[in-house]
């Protein structure tokens, strides 16, 4: 589970007014289309992921407040000594983390969606920690050691290069409050690597299935061909090019991480695709093979609930210590079958340390989640009767806690979101209540008398 939660608050962002997401180990975005939830998900991603943006402006040395001069200070005089960051010491690393993100939050909305897009607002808010973390920074022979551990165990540990004294503190409190804010979520900073970042998983996502390796072959022939026309080549936001990457690194990322995911594995195996999907290193290229066939297929003549769950599948089964999934439209393709088992699949992510947050539009994905909600608020022999029942187990369960359910609407010229609130019997969804009483009422109408 997270090691943390605050609050984004985001004033005049696109279409997007003003919200205040706070952050779950599961979290889902529903509305209407077009109201904003893909650039919402993708923000918190990029803030997520883009800790290189917010490093380089930190050091810039005009870019200066009593805050960050206090923490300077602090630090500097706490080197040699294991230190506990108290709740006084935390709200001034997120004071300053906040200064930071004022400073550049155009500069980071660019860097996400390679595009000028407006922003008022960006702040983190209600930050709270229920562990204990401590920090130890030792300076010798002009080269720092930072220690960042959590509840005693090693979070993250970095050996830095020499360097200018004043500049390299400047340095190591930003990986400090990188860390408080997001360790758990993403990668440490610096070193960056793939492989502990957060996996944003688009909308289009079985297109980039059948085609990531033209579509990688094609824009190497762009960058590096002096044939090629400027004005043939197209962007792409960073959450979509990072899906691209991981799709790339998936060869060198062959070796899994032994046992953690197996049961992961096993539940899409049985439940969603009925078979094994694979990285054929020789070729390069994703294969299917079912279970009831001895040959493989290829992605282009396979069912699309295979090229849907091909990446979760693949990452999963990969060196990739994934934090966080973001899955847009996660029900796509889906019979409502296979909606439910996607949704029970979703929860035993959460509850194996894997945070996920969804953009949907099932009314049979959040039944799904209402109902482990109600099951979980039953007395523990009829929660026990019921799991035996209906062939659940503990891990199926979903904590009102561990869950944020968001409603996007668009009003005119701009979207509001607002908060859903979860009850005894899990949450009540307007949009989605109105859209099926209006269709009951029409098969109510049409229908012929017996």
């Amino acid at each position: 589970q997270m090691n943390q939660r605050w609050t984004l608050h985001v004033e005049n962002f696109a279409r997007i007014k003003e919200a205040d997401i706070e952050i779950s180990p599961l979290m889902c975005f529903i509305g209407d289309n077009n109201s904003g939830k893909s650039y919402m998900m993708s923000l918190l991603w990029g803030l997520l992921s883009s800790g290189e943006v917010m490093l380089n402006k930190s050091h810039i040395d005009k870019f200066s407040t009593s805050t960050i001069n206090f923490l300077d200070e602090w630090l500097d005089s706490n080197i040699g000594k294991e230190i506990i960051l108290n709740n006084e010491i935390q709200k001034e690393y997120v004071k300053w983390f906040n200064e930071l993100l004022g400073e550049c939050k155009l500069d980071l909305v660019r860097h996400i969606f390679n595009y000028d897009i407006e922003i008022d607002k960006l702040i983190i808010s209600n930050f709270e920690t229920k562990n204990e973390i401590v920090i130890n920074v030792n300076f010798d022979n002009d080269m720092f050691d930072l220690e960042f551990k959590i509840n005693g165990d090693l979070s993250f540990g970095l050996h830095s290069f020499s360097g200018e004294r004043k500049k390299l503190i400047r340095q190591l409190n930003f990986l400090i409050s990188w860390n408080l804010l997001t360790r758990g979520l993403t990668a440490p900073l610096p070193p960056a690597h793939i492989v502990d970042y957060p996996v944003y998983l688009p909308a289009s996502r079985t297109g980039f299935i059948l085609t990531y390796t033209n579509i990688a072959s094609s824009a190497i022939k762009t960058v590096f061909s002096k044939k090629s026309p400027p004005d043939l080549t197209e962007t792409l936001t960073l959450p979509y090019i990072n899906f691209l990457q991981n799709l790339i690194m998936l060869k060198v990322l062959k070796n899994p991480l032994p046992g953690r995911k197996d049961h992961l594995l096993d539940f899409l195996k049985k439940y969603l695709i009925k078979g094994e999907v694979s990285l054929k290193e020789d070729i390069g290229v994703i294969k299917y093979k079912p279970n009831d066939i001895e040959n493989e297929l290829s992605m282009s003549v396979t069912s699309s609930v295979v090229t849907e769950i091909a990446a979760i599948y693949l990452i999963l089964n990969s060196h990739h210590n994934c934090p966080l999934f973001i899955i847009e439209e996660i029900e796509a393709h889906l019979h409502p079958e296979l909606q439910k088992r996607i949704a029970q699949f979703t929860i035993r992510l959460i509850h194996s340390g894997i945070n996920v947050w969804i953009t949907t539009h099932s009314d049979t994905i959040l039944q799904h989640f209402n109902n482990m909600i109600k099951l979980y608020n039953r007395s523990e022999q009829e929660r026990d009767e019921l799991l035996k029942q209906f062939n659940y187990t503990k891990d199926d369960l979903l904590s009102p806690d561990e869950i944020n359910l968001y409603q996007f609407t668009h009003e005119d010229t701009y979207t509001t979101i607002k908060s859903l609130e979860s009850g005894k019997y899990g949450f009540v969804v307007p949009s989605f209540n109105k859209a099926i009483d209006e269709l009951s009422k029409e098969i109510f109408a049409f229908q012929e008398d017996d």
